[in-house]
């Protein structure tokens, strides 16, 4: 399993070696966070120590085959890749740099979802991120998302689904419900890369020795 699934860092170093990271601000939190839930600060802090990330997306800019575009990898180790209040901020901030620079943006994706101790605030940065997809979209720009795994829950309908190409790493999970809270009957493998390829919700697997490569006719929409 620690296989599929290297550090965002390590997911980057496989596209570009000219990662430029992008700057954030760091938004104030309560103590243990907008919830107040107990020991979310100490969680937090474990992860950052763990994984030497402050938040669990990397977003920056990159050459990839030639094209400049912006690259936003999550970091599964990061309490599960989930998406909180401080995620959305860097999601947002990176699709505006995107639109604000005529860049294609690159989704390399490995998330358990929405982020518990953060509740309904968390489930709120979905709608920020598909917002974002949506302007990024009618700019003419576009988006190509690599499912690592696991790719579930709110990073899968948003980032993922919402992608104009989406690549797959084989053996990836993919799927909105993940593994915790399927039915018990569910066939496990339907919430994979290869069933989702074959339904048609994603467009192609991917070596995992190459993330992804833009596609040649997507290059010339970088630009209008």
């Amino acid at each position: 399993m620690a296989e599929r699934r290297p550090s965002a860092r390590a997911a980057i170093a496989l596209v570009t070696d000219d990662f430029e990271e992008l700057p954030c601000s760091i938004r104030e939190y309560a103590p243990d966070g907008p919830l107040g839930w107990h020991g979310y600060d100490a969680s937090r802090a474990r992860a950052a120590e763990r994984t030497g990330e402050a938040e669990s997306v990397v977003c920056g800019t990159a050459e990839v085959e030639g094209t400049r575009a912006v690259l936003i990898a999550f970091e599964f180790g990061f309490l599960g890749g989930s998406l909180g209040e401080r995620t959305g901020d860097r999601l947002e901030a990176a699709y505006t740099y995107a639109r604000e620079h005529r860049l294609p943006v690159v989704p390399l994706i490995a998330t358990g979802g929405s982020r518990m101790q953060e509740g309904m605030r968390a489930l709120t940065q979905l709608q920020r991120v598909a917002r974002q997809s949506v302007l990024t979209r009618e700019a003419g720009l576009p988006q190509i998302a690599v499912l690592r795994d696991p790719t579930t829950g709110g990073g899968w309908a948003t980032l993922g689904a919402g992608a104009d190409v989406v690549l797959a790493l084989p053996g990836a999970q993919v799927g909105f419900a993940g593994s915790r809270v399927r039915p018990a009957d569910a066939d496990p493998a339907a919430y994979t890369a290869r069933a989702q390829v074959a339904a048609g919700a994603a467009d192609a697997p991917w070596p995992s020795a190459r993330f992804m490569i833009l596609p040649m006719s997507l290059r010339g929409r970088t630009s209008r």
